[in-house]
Formats: structure tokens, sequence, C-alpha cells
């Protein structure tokens, strides 16, 4: 297994924008919407597809393992749905009793970017990270994710507070090309 060297940047926020986000123009109506008990597969579809380009390894479980993650009581997913079709999806861990809450994933997927959706479905992921009282809410993103990402949490109001280098194995998949290493 080949690992690559990534660096991981830890991003906080303490309190919600209070700017909106406005809808971006869609030829099909936009809904974000809560999927409680997700079925597994149709995780491991939605995680796949955003997360392989990025060699996301974290969720890549046994379904036991996978199931108590997904559907333990602190997890909320939600989908962006463009017409009937999953443009984007988030993963919140809420932590109520540190008044927290971490972004786990956020994404759009490929066929849907540049048309303003990630604005979008990040202003209603940092909704919902401070909807149940967490004083503050966090994410990760790292070198090997969308150069768009990093960009777009700052503009959101994140605020950097650590990083560290680490190895992940590398997801090499027949329908992209092997991504160069980073050591």
């Amino acid at each position: 297994m080949r690992l690559l060297t990534t660096q991981v940047t830890s991003l906080e926020m303490r309190a919600p924008s209070q700017t909106e986000v406005p809808e971006p123009h869609s030829n099909e109506p936009l809904a974000v919407t809560r999927v409680h008990d997700i079925r597994l597969d149709s995780y491991r579809t939605l995680y796949r597809a955003l997360g392989d380009a990025h060699h996301w390894t974290s969720r890549l479980l046994p379904d036991d393992q996978l199931s108590r993650e997904i559907h333990h009581e602190s997890t909320r997913i939600f989908v962006l749905l463009c017409g009937e079709i999953v443009a984007g999806w988030f993963e919140i861990e809420m932590r109520p009793s540190v008044r927290e809450a971490r972004i786990v994933h956020f994404g759009i997927l490929p066929a849907f970017r540049g048309r303003g959706f990630a604005d979008y479905l990040l202003s209603k992921a940092i909704a919902v990270g401070f909807a149940e009282g967490a004083g503050r809410l966090t994410l990760e993103t790292n070198t090997l994710d969308h150069p768009a990402a990093l960009p777009l949490y700052r503009r959101h109001g994140f605020r950097p507070y650590a990083t560290r280098r680490v190895q992940t194995p590398a997801i090499e998949t027949k329908t992209q090309p092997v991504a160069k290493e980073t050591t």
C-alpha cells in the first residue's frame, strides 16, 4: 500500500456568520435535506464519489463499524438535492456536552462544481452546526482535498488553529490517475 503525506489544517469558527448565502441559480429546484438512517450502500456511494479523488479513508470500514459511526445519535447527514439528484453532502458530529460540533465531511460532487453550490451548502452546514447550541464549530482539510476547500472555509469565517503532517493510504482506482506523492 502506497502512503501519501499531507498537511492537515484544523479550522474553527466561534459564531455563525450573519451573512445569508442566497440560493444559487439552478435550472432544477435545490433542497438541503437531512437523511435519517442512511443505508450503508448509499453512504458509501456518496463517500466514494466525493472522497476517492482526495484519498478519504476514515469511513472505509466494515458494515458494523460504519453503521456505529454514521447512525450514532450525534451524527447528522444532509444532502443537497438538485432536482432529484444528490449534488453534495455533509456530515456533522454534534458534541453538546462540550458545546461543540464538527463538520466531518463536506463536498460538492464533481458534476455540480462551479455553480456556487459549495458556498450555499457550507452556509447550511454552519447553520446546522450551531443550531443545537454549539459555541465552536470545527473542521479539517488537507493538501489532498480540492484546492478550493481551504479558501472556501476561510471565506466563510473559519480560522486555522493547528496544522500537522500525516500519512494516509493512497486510493488508486481505474477511473482516476494515480496521485503524485506529496512527500
